[in-house]
């Protein structure tokens, strides 16, 4: 009776413990390196007040510098823009590429840190469609509110 609970223990133990996929592994590879992000796309046309990552204007990430360290999933962006010196950084982030997980074929998780690598909003992470990512080019898809409705946000990376 004793060993059939042991092997029963066992198997349920050994199949929930699967390892990260090798899709995950490669995606999170080819996201290795430094990225500018170009460019900030809206799915409709209008002027949207949109803050991301935490309360950070989208106008002020477009055309900051990234930096995906994949051995420790950290990292950080700076702002370029000159108008937003308020929150230029470095803003420090931890960053993994989940298995598929509710609905979401491939996705990328950031989570604002400070500069201990330690979460002061409630740990927080944002979730991110993972629509395309090339030798020297990565697309993330994004829903966010926008003045009281749905908003899809695209933002364009190229590699650095």
């Amino acid at each position: 009776m004793r060993l059939l609970f042991f092997i029963a223990v066992s198997a349920m133990v050994l199949t929930s413990c699967k390892g990260t996929s090798i899709a995950v592994q490669q995606t999170t590879k080819a996201i290795n390196g430094q990225w500018t992000l170009n460019q900030l796309d809206y799915d409709a046309e209008g002027t949207y007040n949109i803050t991301l990552f935490g309360g950070i204007p989208a106008k002020c990430v477009e055309g900051s510098q990234w930096t995906f360290v994949s051995n420790n999933n950290r990292g950080n962006y700076l702002i370029t823009d000159g108008s937003c010196a308020n929150v230029a950084g470095p803003n420090n982030f931890i960053w993994t590429v989940p298995d598929e997980m509710y609905g979401y074929d491939y996705s990328i998780m950031v989570k604002p840190v400070n500069a201990k690598y330690k979460s002061e909003i409630n740990n927080k992470a944002y979730r991110m469609s993972l629509t395309e990512v090339k030798e020297n080019a990565m697309l993330w898809t994004y829903e966010v509110p926008g003045d009281g409705e749905k908003v899809t946000i695209k933002l364009h990376f190229t590699r650095r």
